[in-house]
């Protein structure tokens, strides 16, 4: 039950900050929080997919991947962004988390 509870509570503590770049050409997403089942889907109604530029910056310096849902979630991110001809780059991430998502990417 405990689990469960904590799940609940930090499920919606994820925050991504958008910056457009002053010349229009790029924008950056900072992210901030657990990434994990319970605050994934939550990520992916951050972004704004169909008004933002074709190259889309993802800094999870200030985040951590904590499971494989995660990592299915920054996939579909990237598939998003594709549809609207739009490339994806992922910055930040520490080293537990890139060795994860490095593993995971494309996989799940």
């Amino acid at each position: 039950f405990a689990m469960v509870l904590f799940a609940r509570r930090v499920a919606h503590v994820v925050h991504a900050e958008r910056a457009l770049a002053a010349d229009g050409q790029s924008v950056r997403y900072t992210v901030r929080g657990p990434l994990f089942f319970a605050s994934s889907n939550d990520l992916f109604e951050h972004f704004n997919y169909a008004d933002d530029p074709s190259r889309v910056i993802i800094d999870l310096t200030h985040a951590q991947i904590w499971d494989a849902s995660t990592v299915a979630m920054l996939d579909a991110i990237e598939t998003r962004y594709a549809r609207h001809d739009a490339t994806v780059t992922i910055e930040g991430l520490d080293l537990r988390s890139r060795d994860f998502h490095e593993r995971l990417t494309g996989k799940v």
